[in-house]
């Protein structure tokens, strides 16, 4: 009986981390996103991903001096892309998901000020 339990434990937690990892969100069940959202979620993972990169290219400067200056410039393309992307995105999608893209040009206004 501990063991049916634990196996159930286990693949609801594994349930959990799935759907947080695909929908940024902790459920049981996923809800179905709409075509913008997921067009949304993926220029978010984007910006992450350049954001990343930025980072770790300065950390290894900083710590091995190594030259990561097209590294930088690589991540500082990626976000203008990101960008460009958003804003074509922002004249198709609907009003519920207008506050959600204005978060996330917010954002990558942000990352574009800390690149200067």
């Amino acid at each position: 009986m501990k063991g049916v339990i634990l196996v159930v434990l286990i693949a609801a937690a594994a349930l959990l981390a799935y759907n947080y990892v695909h929908t940024g969100k902790l459920t049981l069940v996923p809800s179905s996103l709409s075509k913008a959202e997921q067009q949304l979620q993926r220029l978010e993972q984007r910006l992450d991903s350049a954001r990343r990169q930025f980072h770790a290219a300065g950390r290894a400067a900083g710590v091995a001096g190594v030259d990561t200056s097209a590294d930088a410039e690589a991540a500082r393309r990626e976000v203008e892309r990101v960008e460009a992307d958003l804003k074509a995105l922002r004249e198709q999608i609907e009003e519920a998901d207008k506050l959600k893209a204005e978060e996330l040009m917010d954002e990558i206004q942000e990352f574009k000020k800390e690149l200067r």
